[in-house]
């Protein structure tokens, strides 16, 4: 479809894309820091809990699906059992259970089904059918109709892991005894579901389990009124206190980084962080971001581009041209980045297939760019 781009696929995508995510560009550091942190999680199962500061649009997000995207690699090849879970913590949360909602929204059915269905054909069954039940009886009953119960009762059983309204009669007919509706009933289950995930490995014989929760967007809490965001922030250490091993969170928000954490950490939290390392997302220099686009380019070419300028359908010197102009008007950040070149490409992409441009100029980059200015 770009062949004359001599691109498999269109490159600057502003929103990320999470099956995209699977390369993070130019950052060197930031791609050894996330693997150093997934193979320390993947050696060991100590609960743990991990910050991410990033500039807005620094890249926080895509750093968040690229970090799933390799866990996900490592669960198939077996060498560790990592799963994780993304969600952007809510706009308007009324408690800690709109914050499980938005976890839990992300459970997949079949996934649960899989987990469970391993604890009950285990050689181990019973016993460790009695350590979940130990935790939530409504989540054991959950999920045994997740896996033997009729199709509707299995949709309500789903509506229920997901904090969503049931009649009474509906929690009857699951056997469930109440729904989830407070700060301690949506901590409960979402310390069953990790001990489910660990029982699952434990039943495959594998050593080191873990879940990990991707929380993004985390500095929404600060518009919070005070009672409420310290019943969020004791909602995520309770849960973690709870979980010693088999589970670990990401926090990411946004802001300019500064020597110590936000102080809308609770001293709870910030004290079950630890002296954990703070990965830092920062904007970029202008070979930094020249790299930025050279790799992104790169990573959309097909495999034999060796006879491709790296820049091509752009220059060098077109490159930094409207990297200049990104720095004009603010800082050179990933998304302002593929903004500004996706408007470019936008426009030259027409003239190119219609070979009435052979490269995009430095000229024809600040004339679309102006115009965009203009219309700003």
């Amino acid at each position: 479809m770009f062949d004359h781009l001599c691109l498999q696929r269109w490159p600057f995508v502003v929103v990320p894309e999470p099956a995209r995510c699977d390369f993070i560009a130019d950052r060197k550091q930031v791609r050894e820091d996330l693997e150093k942190l997934l193979r320390n999680l993947s050696r060991q199962n100590a609960s743990s809990i991990h910050p991410i500061w990033s500039w807005f649009g620094a890249g926080k997000t895509h750093t968040l699906y690229y970090l799933s995207n390799r866990a996900d690699e490592i669960r198939r090849q077996g060498t560790s059992h990592l799963r994780t879970i993304y969600s952007e913590f809510p706009r308007s949360p009324r408690s800690f259970v709109d914050v499980y909602k938005s976890f839990a929204l992300r459970l997949d059915r079949k996934v649960l089904y899989d987990a469970y269905l391993e604890i009950c054909t285990s050689r181990h069954a019973a016993c460790l059918e009695q350590n979940l039940l130990a935790t939530s009886s409504d989540l054991v009953a959950m999920l045994k109709i997740l896996v033997f119960g009729e199709s509707a009762d299995q949709d309500l059983a789903m509506r229920w892991v997901r904090a969503e309204p049931l009649r009474v009669a509906d929690c009857r007919k699951l056997g469930i005894s109440q729904k989830i509706t407070s700060s301690e009933d949506s901590s409960r289950v979402l310390i069953g579901l990790v001990r489910m995930f660990g029982l699952t490995a434990s039943s495959q014989n594998q050593i080191n389990s873990r879940l990990i929760w991707l929380l993004d967007e985390l500095q929404r809490i600060d518009h919070l009124p005070p009672r409420l965001r310290n019943e969020i922030n004791i909602g995520l250490h309770s849960t973690f206190n709870a979980c010693p091993t088999g589970f670990s969170m990401i926090l990411s928000f946004s802001g300019q980084p500064t020597e110590a954490l936000p102080a809308w950490f609770s001293p709870e939290l910030k004290d079950r962080i630890g002296r954990t390392k703070v990965m830092i997302l920062p904007p970029m220099q202008t070979e930094d971001a020249l790299k930025f686009v050279e790799d992104i380019l790169a990573h959309c070419r097909p495999t034999d581009n060796s006879h491709v300028d790296p820049y091509f359908p752009f220059s060098e010197d077109t490159s930094r041209t409207i990297i200049e102009d990104i720095k004009e008007h603010g800082e050179l950040k990933p998304r302002a980045i593929m903004q500004a070149f996706h408007a470019v490409l936008l426009e030259a992409d027409p003239q190119i297939e219609d070979k009435k441009m052979q490269v995009v100029s430095p000229e024809f980059a600040k004339t679309v760019l102006a115009e965009l200015v203009q219309l700003d």
